[in-house]
């Protein structure tokens, strides 16, 4: 196949959405053309050679007009989100959201940009049905999945360290998961534990905890190998995490960290076999100091995650990608 993708940006999302997978697309032998903004003047040739034009969230009018050139040169159009960023959460400022009269003007971007693509995909179920229901033509979910790059290097686990990725919106978890008071219950218990977060700051006290602000996305995985357990807390209260994807246990698991997560959204079902466990708010502490303590079970968890994280990686999955473009070329096909 011949296939074309205009990222949104170098964010993690486009990485994961975009980036990576076109990427590897061409690692197993297809003609893989990135379309940047500053080359948008000169894309008719490239469209006119492609299959398939893949985008990533943008949706404004010069996408439109894309997806149209796209079409009418006989490509597929394959829009991908991986998240609303029209209703983002109340108080917290995230990259790229657009609220209020803003939402709206995007939503009415994207209803408009909907009549011009073929498929769109996401990794969530939840979101699948906000976009099923804002007018995508056809919507199918295809899963996040580790990129094999990142999860190579590993640093040395030399402390019984609990880590948590959480970016600013897990902030709205702290007010229904009482995980701060966990965890400085545990730092209080166990002289021998360190406390890590990347993203957001707790509330801890001594010198066994650390805030890490930002780790790009290159670099994470090897943070999260220094880990001796992953944490994931969500809280239902949350709406925005209904629509996440199952990401960040995949990312543990891919550099052998066993995981404790709340047993919602897109944690639910997961367990023990995946290399971790699922826990109620009211049962962090309970868990944690379980694990602390048990390090047979945290062995065994670790060789768990080890094996369905190396399951999750992109190059082992990306077909899901391959199979679906397939179709929609096919059908083009057909149809012509």
């Amino acid at each position: 196949m011949r296939i074309a993708y205009l990222p949104d940006g170098g964010s993690i999302n486009t990485a994961y959405r975009s980036i990576a997978p076109m990427e590897m697309l061409k690692r197993h032998g297809h003609v893989v053309h990135e379309l940047r903004p500053s080359e948008l003047a000169g894309w008719q040739a490239v469209l006119g050679s492609s299959d398939v034009l893949q985008v990533h969230r943008a949706c404004d009018d010069g996408v439109v007009e894309l997806a149209r050139a796209a079409r009418a040169a006989g490509a597929a159009v394959v829009w991908d989100d991986d998240d609303d960023v029209t209703r983002p959460p109340k108080g917290i400022s995230r990259r790229g959201v657009a609220s209020g009269r803003a939402g709206e003007r995007r939503r009415a971007a994207r209803r408009a940009l909907f009549q011009e693509v073929d498929l769109v995909t996401t990794p969530s179920h939840a979101l699948a049905e906000i976009f099923r229901a804002a007018g995508a033509p056809e919507v199918r979910v295809i899963e996040n999945y580790v990129i094999d790059d990142f999860a190579r290097e590993r640093a040395p686990r030399d402390v019984l360290r609990i880590g948590w990725v959480a970016a600013g919106e897990h902030r709205l978890d702290l007010e229904h998961i009482p995980i701060e008071e966990a965890l400085q219950r545990l730092l209080d218990v166990h002289p021998h534990v360190q406390v890590t977060t990347i993203g957001t700051r707790l509330g801890l006290s001594g010198d066994r905890y650390e805030h890490v602000p930002v780790v790009q996305l290159p670099r994470l995985l090897r943070h999260l190998s220094t880990f001796a357990i992953g944490i994931a807390p969500l809280s239902p209260a949350t709406e925005i995490n209904a629509t996440r994807s199952n990401i960040k246990l995949k990312e543990y698991a891919a550099v052998g960290v066993p995981w404790l997560a709340s047993p919602i959204g897109p944690y639910a079902g997961l367990g023990e076999r995946e290399g971790g466990r699922l826990v109620g708010d009211d049962r962090w502490f309970e868990e944690l100091d379980a694990l602390v303590r048990g390090e047979r079970t945290r062995r065994r968890l670790a060789k768990r995650a080890a094996r369905w994280g190396e399951k999750q990686m992109l190059s082992r999955n990306v077909g899901c990608w391959e199979r679906e473009f397939e179709r929609l070329v096919a059908g083009m096909r057909a149809a012509a």
